[in-house]
């Protein structure tokens, strides 16, 4: 059986760390071991990572072939749970990224990794309002859904100069009861 400390998080997501590879190499987090990364090589900014708690064991899923800067950044890890396979995202996508190019990327990904023994938790900035109606938010859940995920975010998550947004989001599998 696994105990993590009290209220230590299995996972930290980070999006738009700014590290490059060496950087974010050499940036240790107490109790947690760099899982998986995509660190920018030309432009500023962006970039995603994830840190795994210690005691937790999982896989590195490489999906460095995938990625593109501002238009689709993402890394991903596996962990076994309860006799499923659960795959975790990190994913960036800059507000200026290519929406299709991304849409394109994700429906590869996803389909290449969904099978009816995993569960999919993606974690992201994809810089898409979801406080109001656009059609990028409804070709993306209408993505989300056939894979069986809902978003778990229903409040803003940027206030700045009189504007509210809700950019960054987490989606979850719909089957199963997640505390976020």
């Amino acid at each position: 059986m696994l105990t993590l400390v009290a209220g230590a998080p299995h996972l930290i997501c980070l999006i738009e760390h700014h590290l490059k590879n060496y950087e974010i190499d050499a940036t240790p987090i107490s109790n947690y071991k760099l899982g998986t990364k995509y660190c920018r090589k030309k432009l500023k900014t962006g970039s995603v990572c994830i840190y795994i708690h210690e005691t937790l064991k999982f896989s590195n899923i490489n999906l460095q072939k995938h990625c593109k800067e501002q238009d689709t950044e993402i890394a991903a890890v596996q962990q076994k749970l309860n006799k499923k396979n659960v795959i975790i995202f990190c994913v960036y996508r800059a507000p200026s990224g290519d929406f299709d190019f991304f849409f394109n990327k994700m429906d590869n990904i996803f389909n290449s990794l969904h099978n009816y023994k995993s569960e999919l938790i993606i974690c992201g900035d994809i810089n898409i309002n979801y406080l109001g109606t656009n059609i990028k938010k409804k070709k993306l859940d209408n993505l989300l859904a056939t894979y069986k995920l809902t978003r778990t975010v229903y409040f803003p998550t940027r206030i700045a100069n009189n504007s509210v947004t809700l950019l960054d989001n987490i989606f979850v599998d719909n089957r199963r009861k997640y505390t976020v």
